[in-house]
């Protein structure tokens, strides 16, 4: 896919965190800034940059906090521009640039992803950089630390996969290790409140 330029501080240093991702169904481009500027600093270079609207009668950006970060983000159809900047050591910065296409978002699900039932999906994190794939799938339900085991364990063995972890005695956390050829799956499942988290990570080369 090819993507639009984004523009940046001369100050800024820049370096790609991925250039073909996925998240939660978006396509995105990632990149990872560093500057000797504080965060104010970053953050009036886009009020400039963006202080004139995409489409009349509405605002050039937006800006929210979020966790500690400041974000300010700007529209201009098909794609999305967000810059994520936080306080770094001695006054300096540092954060993220992400474009992605909403618009691309429509009908999205977790393709290929099987989950016991009443399983919600918290985020779906894709990447293929340099023939290097990966995928990184955060979920919670209301089932057991076991049964969420047993429930990827099974389905991967049936598909060839071999394990290379066991269950614990431990039921508030677990982590399941299965591999197969060049490919590498890694669930951790812990314990909350009722509830049971997993992340999932697939890697393949």
């Amino acid at each position: 896919m090819e993507w639009p330029e984004f523009p940046s501080p001369e100050s800024v240093s820049v370096v790609i965190v991925g250039e073909d991702m996925r998240i939660n169904g978006l396509p995105t481009k990632i990149w990872e800034f560093s500057t000797a500027q504080p965060p104010e600093e970053v953050l009036s270079y886009y009020r400039r940059e963006w202080k004139k609207p995409a489409v009349p009668d509405s605002p050039g950006f937006i800006e929210e906090e979020a966790g500690g970060w400041q974000v300010i983000s700007r529209s201009e159809d098909p794609y999305l521009y967000t810059v994520q900047v936080v306080e770094s050591s001695m006054g300096s910065s540092k954060g993220f640039l992400a474009v992605s296409r909403p618009m691309e978002l429509v009908g999205y699900q977790a393709d290929g992803f099987a989950k016991p039932a009443g399983s919600e999906i918290l985020s779906d994190v894709f990447s293929d950089d340099a023939g290097k794939r990966g995928r990184v799938i955060q979920f919670k339900n209301s089932q057991s630390i076991e049964a969420n085991y047993n429930f990827y364990r099974n389905r991967y063995l049936a598909d060839g996969w071999a394990e290379l972890s066991e269950l614990p005695a431990d039921r508030n956390k677990a982590l399941l290790l299965m591999n197969k050829g060049s490919g590498e799956i890694s669930i951790v499942f812990n314990r909350f409140e009722n509830e049971s988290y997993g992340v999932l990570v697939e890697s393949y080369d």
